[in-house]
């Protein structure tokens, strides 16, 4: 599929989104259509539809850390070579504690479980307990500083980055008066209320990386 110009792909996406059934576009991101702003998307892209993809719960959190191969077909075969972990394995209320850390996102709940297990391989431990934990958390925000700096830094405008610094010093801010600023925030999932006029960051890891690599 070729187009000439930036100017032909918008009309040639509408076209295949309804005429080529068989063809599924996915678009995949943090930000709004309208914020598209070098073409009008929004009326090229009126019949697409929008899925909100939310973050883990508790209960999605502990199926993938105990069982996470549970719907792959490789073991329907033979059950018993598919891989498990006990929910001792993460030790007293590990895994409500990397859902707390991490907030349920998927990718960062996966970041954090794969350094806890490379430090139980290490270290030669049986499981991970409280210590180990805190040493995964305090590994995982170097190990992942990219997807963390993308998160945090990467998707936000000027104005974005300028009102998140704030948190480097203080727990909770007050709601930023730029309305463009707040449903970007919002719209990332990135803050949640903190009481009467004031948000918090919604994943304690990311605070975790702005105070110590931001």
């Amino acid at each position: 599929m070729r187009c000439g110009t930036r100017n032909n792909l918008d009309p040639m996406l509408r076209e295949s989104i309804q005429t080529h059934r068989r063809i599924v576009w996915l678009f995949a991101g943090s930000h709004a259509i309208e914020e598209l702003t070098h073409a009008e998307w929004s009326s090229y892209l009126i019949s697409a539809r929008t899925v909100e993809v939310p973050a883990f719960t508790e209960a999605e959190t502990r199926l993938l850390l105990t069982e996470p191969m549970k719907h792959s077909r490789l073991f329907e075969r033979d059950e018993s070579k598919r891989p498990r972990f006990e929910p001792g394995f993460w030790g007293e209320d590990g895994i409500a504690r990397i859902q707390a850390e991490t907030a349920g996102w998927p990718h960062l709940v996966q970041l954090l479980a794969e350094t806890a297990v490379d430090l139980c391989n290490e270290r030669q431990r049986p499981l991970v307990d409280a210590a180990l934990l805190d040493d995964a958390i305090a590994k995982a925000v170097t190990a992942g500083d990219t997807v963390l700096r993308q998160l945090l830094k990467g998707e936000s405008s000027e104005a974005d980055w300028a009102w998140l610094v704030g948190f480097r010093r203080l727990d909770a801010l007050p709601i930023p008066e730029d309305e463009a600023v707040f449903l970007s925030l919002r719209r990332r999932w990135l803050v949640v209320n903190a009481g009467p006029g004031e948000c918090r960051l919604r994943v304690p890891l990311l605070l975790r990386w702005l105070r110590e690599r931001g």
